[in-house]
């Protein structure tokens, strides 16, 4: 598996537990866990909870919703993310 399925693997892991819960996660909030467990960007650089951070959980929901035709999977990442306002991140 590559690097960013690896990624985008680990961040719909986190998504099913968030969901599981009745959670939800910012995008600064997972930049930080992300950094935490020492998952860079592709650059090799930390997230900073901004555009690379929303982009990883953007192409997260796409994987299971458009290339698995996984929707309730997929429904669970849209929902577990969101803005600072409150609004899905996956948008």
């Amino acid at each position: 598996m590559n690097e960013m399925n690896q990624k985008k693997l680990y961040v719909w892991e986190l998504a099913r537990f968030l969901h599981s819960h009745g959670k939800t996660m910012s995008g600064p909030e997972l930049a930080d866990h992300l950094n935490r467990n020492k998952i860079g960007t592709s650059y090799g650089t930390e997230y900073a909870g901004e555009r690379g951070t929303y982009t990883l959980i953007r192409e997260t929901w796409k994987w299971p919703q458009e290339e698995l035709g996984l929707e309730d999977e997929a429904q669970q990442v849209a929902r577990a993310f969101v803005k600072a306002d409150g609004t899905y991140a996956y948008e």
